[in-house]
């Protein structure tokens, strides 16, 4: 019986995709004049998962539209002030999702909902034995599915967030994330919070009172300014409550065998890079030969379970 725990990166597409596009590194322009930076250090960053953390199953899961979320029905102007995506940038995500779809990598993605809920739907479905699931991004609204067997990894740090640590770093708790996330907001998303309140006063608030409902009840107690933005902001804490919590019920389909990295065919990746002009990353495919070998029928180790 095989020691460690088989292990399953889930990595949030279009998060690691903007971050790869505002990554430090210079403009980068394929032979035909196609802008590929955000291409060349997302697959980058692919590669180095692939190497270094040498995964059992790998899947990307993305989002479809900001535009028709289940949240704009609960709260029209979720997402209402974000900045129009760059010209540039729309051209490299189609690239990225024709590399991984030619490789064969699983791409999770349902209309209505985000990706952090598909994240946290397989989270919650997959076998809690024998696998270790660890979430590819810094997205902050994936605090809430931190546990013993889903931690957080951040590619670019290279450092992985486990439940131990977030309390180290943020100074609340997995099952305080949620609360926290109700009493900070989100300005970029456009998530109501409670003014002034940041994350540093949002651990100090929950290390004493326990839940945003509690601060509420306790308003009393607080600062004279703080008082008042916790009145202020009482009446919004349900709806920020609905906003932050992430779904874990996603109507969709995936089959787990689906993302074992044994199925992918990186040697169908080859003309692409080469038409790309990425002859660094060519030297870095991890089948420089045929297809990718199929794994015996059942999986690697997880059972063969199906989503839907």
């Amino acid at each position: 019986m095989r020691a460690e725990p088989r292990t399953l990166y889930l990595i949030d597409g279009h998060s690691q995709i903007f971050r790869a596009y505002y990554a430090p590194f210079g403009n980068l322009t394929a032979p035909s004049g196609e802008p590929t930076r955000a291409t060349h250090v997302f697959c980058q960053m692919l590669l180095n998962i692939l190497r270094d953390k040498k995964p059992d199953y790998l899947a990307v899961v993305m989002d479809v539209s900001d535009e028709i979320v289940f949240r704009k029905d609960i709260y029209p102007e979720y997402k209402s002030h974000r900045q129009p995506t760059p010209e540039d940038l729309p051209v490299q995500i189609d690239r990225i999702v024709s590399i991984l779809q030619t490789a064969g990598v699983p791409i999770l993605r349902k209309e209505r909902f985000e990706a952090d809920d598909i994240m946290a739907t397989l989270a919650r479905r997959l076998p809690n034995h024998d696998l270790r699931i660890f979430l590819v991004s810094r997205d902050k609204d994936l605090e809430q599915l931190l546990s013993d067997r889903v931690s957080l990894f951040d590619p670019m740090k290279d450092e992985v967030i486990t439940s131990q640590r977030l309390l180290e770093l943020r100074g609340w708790t997995p099952q305080q994330a949620i609360d926290a996330q109700a009493l900070i907001g989100d300005s970029v998303d456009n998530v109501p919070g409670v003014e002034g309140v940041g994350p540093k006063s949002a651990a100090k608030l929950l290390q004493k009172y326990g839940s945003a409902e509690a601060v509420v009840a306790h308003a009393d107690e607080l600062t004279p300014r703080q008082r008042e933005s916790v009145r202020k902001f009482a009446p919004k804490l349900e709806l920020t409550r609905k906003l932050v919590t992430l779904r874990d019920d996603v109507p969709i389909e995936y089959d787990v065998r689906d993302f074992d990295v044994r199925r992918f065919n990186w040697a169908a990746v080859r003309p692409v890079f080469e038409e790309l002009g990425f002859r660094r990353l060519l030297d870095q495919l991890p089948d420089k030969g045929g297809a990718g070998v199929p794994p015996e029928k059942g999986g690697a180790g997880v059972p063969p379970e199906k989503g839907g």
